[in-house]
């Protein structure tokens, strides 16, 4: 709740995933040990994001792999450390459509939560004129990409975040 209290005070639009957005939003249930949030990119998004998890109760964890675009806090929360991973918007919807080029994703238990979390951050991201490259993709992102425009037949709205991309 202090995180929410403080993005919304500083008009920051975010999106929770994971078990915290099923626990608060009552999505389909997920498995996950951490909690995902997406935010605009920007020193008005993802900089006023980091602003506040770089002070109590936040406390950065060092010690695990920490990719190039993203931060992981601990938070001390009834007793229990709770993970918050902190992702660039555009890192997280790219990791989110990587995992739909597996097929046993695409038709499996977390396939529900997967398309509501693809769809919001995409929406996130558009309705804030962010731009994310699209058209230079490669390995597993450019696969799910494509597999999932082939699936939702959505091409023109990836557009609006890359006018350059074509598909496939």
């Amino acid at each position: 709740m202090y995180l929410h209290r403080e993005l919304s005070r500083q008009n920051v639009p975010y999106y929770f995933l994971g078990g915290f957005a099923c626990i608060n939003v009552a999505m389909t249930a997920r498995t996950t040990a951490d909690i995902d949030i997406a935010v605009p990119n920007g020193q008005n998004g993802y900089g006023v994001l980091l602003d506040i998890l770089q002070r109590a109760p936040f406390v950065q964890d060092t010690e695990g792999f920490i990719s190039r675009d993203s931060y992981y806090f601990l938070l001390n929360s009834q007793a229990a450390l709770s993970k918050l991973a902190a992702f660039w918007c555009a890192g997280l919807l790219k990791l989110k459509i990587s995992s739909w080029a597996n097929k046993s994703r695409r038709s499996g238990l977390k396939r529900d939560g997967d398309i509501i979390d693809i769809n919001s951050i995409q929406n996130l991201l558009i309705q804030n004129g962010e731009k994310m490259p699209l058209k230079g993709l490669e390995g597993d992102a450019a696969n799910g990409l494509w597999d999932w425009i082939q699936e939702f037949k959505d091409l023109k709205m990836w557009q609006l975040l890359d006018s350059s991309y074509k598909g496939h």
